[in-house]
C-alpha cells in the first residue's frame, strides 16, 4: 500500500510538472508572439530639445524610416527644459512596452551629475538600443586673436593671465567641460562664459565679444571657411570629416579631449530585449540609407549605429566619465 500511495503521488508530481510546463510555454509563446507583432500601434519618439536642431532633425529622419517599416506612425514629440531632463525622464518613467522610446545627446549622461539630486539615473533607468552617430566639436578664435595655431593661442594666454575667456552654449554642456579640461591640461586661466544655446555664443563669437569658444563642427565650418574665424582643433580621436585640415587635440598634444559626442535612441530600462534588439535592428537599417547619411552629414553628424551591448558601453562609460569631470571642476546647476 505504502508503494501504491509513492506511486500516486509520483504520477500527481508529474502531472503538476506537466501543467507547469505546459502553462510556461503558453506564457512564452503569448510573449514571443506580442514582441513579434510589435509594434501594433503608434510609436512616441521622445526629443528633449527643441524642434530644429540636430537632434530633432535626425529623430524626425529615424520616424519616417521606422514608420515605413512598421507601417506604423512613429511620432516626434519635443520635451525641451532643465537640460534634456525633463523629455528624459518622460521616457524613464514609461511603460516599458517599446512604444516610448528616446533620442538624445550626450548630456544624458552629464546632467545628472550637475545636480544635487537627479530625476532618473542614465545607466539603471534606460535601456540602451543603439548610438546613432557622432559629432566632434572646434575650439574656434575671432579672427583678430594673434594666434594662427592651438600652439600659438596657449603660448599667448598663459603671457596674459586672466585676460582670455572661451564661450560654450550653455553650463555644464560639452562645449563647457571640453574646455575646462583644455584649461587643465594646457595650463591655462581662461575664465568660462555660458550662453544659451550656440546661436548667441556664435554671434559674440563673430563679433569679438568673446575671443574663442567651443563650438559645432557645421557653426564653425562657413565662418573658418570666410575666414572670420579661425579653426584651431577639433575633439575626437580623428579629424571631422567636414573641417580635414583642422587637427585634433590629441595630434597637437592635449589629453582629454579625444570622446566624441553621440547621439542615440534608449527605451525604459525593463523593455523586454527581442523589442530592444527589434528597436535597434530596425533603426540601424534606416540609418543605412545613403540619403539619411547624407542629410546628417551636411549637419556634422556621422552616422554609425551600434547593438544594445555596445551602445550600453558607451552609456556607462560616459557617465564615469564626465560625472568625474563635472565634480573635478565643480560645476553645477542647481
Amino acid at each position: 500500500m505504502q508503494a501504491d500511495r509513492r506511486s500516486a503521488w509520483l504520477r500527481l508530481g508529474a502531472g503538476v510538472l506537466a501543467l507547469g510546463g505546459i502553462a510556461t510555454g503558453l506564457l512564452g509563446a503569448g510573449t514571443a508572439m506580442a514582441q513579434a507583432a510589435f509594434p501594433a500601434k503608434s510609436v512616441r519618439l521622445v526629443v528633449p530639445y527643441p524642434a530644429g536642431g540636430a537632434t530633432d532633425v535626425l529623430a524626425r529622419a529615424i520616424a519616417d524610416g521606422l514608420g515605413k517599416t512598421w507601417k506604423r506612425s512613429v511620432v516626434v514629440e519635443n520635451r525641451p527644459g532643465a537640460s534634456g531632463m525633463i523629455g528624459s525622464e518622460v521616457v524613464a518613467r514609461a511603460e516599458p512596452d517599446g512604444y516610448t522610446a528616446l533620442l538624445t545627446i550626450t548630456t544624458l549622461v552629464q546632467a545628472p551629475s550637475l545636480y544635487t539630486k537627479a530625476p532618473f539615473d542614465p545607466v539603471k533607468d534606460f535601456a540602451p538600443v543603439s548610438e546613432l552617430g557622432t559629432t566632434n566639436l572646434v575650439f574656434a578664435v575671432h579672427n583678430s586673436v594673434p594666434a594662427t595655431s592651438l600652439k600659438e593661442f596657449i603660448a599667448l594666454v598663459r603671457a596674459k593671465p586672466k585676460q582670455f575667456s572661451f564661450g560654450s552654449y550653455g553650463t555644464g554642456s560639452s562645449g563647457h567641460l571640453y574646455g575646462e579640461i583644455f584649461n587643465e591640461m594646457a595650463r591655462l586661466d581662461m575664465i568660462h562664459v555660458s550662453y544659451k544655446g550656440e546661436a548667441p555664443e556664435l554671434n559674440d563669437l563673430l563679433g569679438g565679444q568673446v575671443p574663442s569658444a567651443v563650438i559645432s563642427v557645421m557653426g564653425a565650418k562657413p565662418h573658418a571657411a570666410s575666414g572670420r574665424l579661425r579653426a584651431l582643433a577639433v575633439t575626437g580621436a580623428s579629424r571631422s570629416p567636414q573641417l580635414p585640415d583642422v587637427p585634433t587635440f590629441k595630434e597637437l598634444g592635449i589629453a582629454g579631449m579625444d570622446s566624441l559626442g553621440w547621439f542615440g535612441l534608449l527605451l525604459p530600462a525593463a523593455t523586454p530585449r527581442p523589442i530592444v534588439e527589434k528597436f535597434s535592428a530596425d533603426v540601424n537599417r534606416v540609418l543605412a540609407d545613403p540619403a539619411v547619411r547624407t542629410r546628417m552629414n551636411d549637419l556634422g553628424v556621422i552616422l554609425t549605429g551600434s547593438t544594445p551591448d555596445a551602445f550600453a558601453q558607451t552609456v556607462q562609460t560616459d557617465y564615469a566619465r564626465w560625472g568625474k569631470v563635472i565634480r573635478t571642476h565643480n560645476i553645477r546647476l542647481d
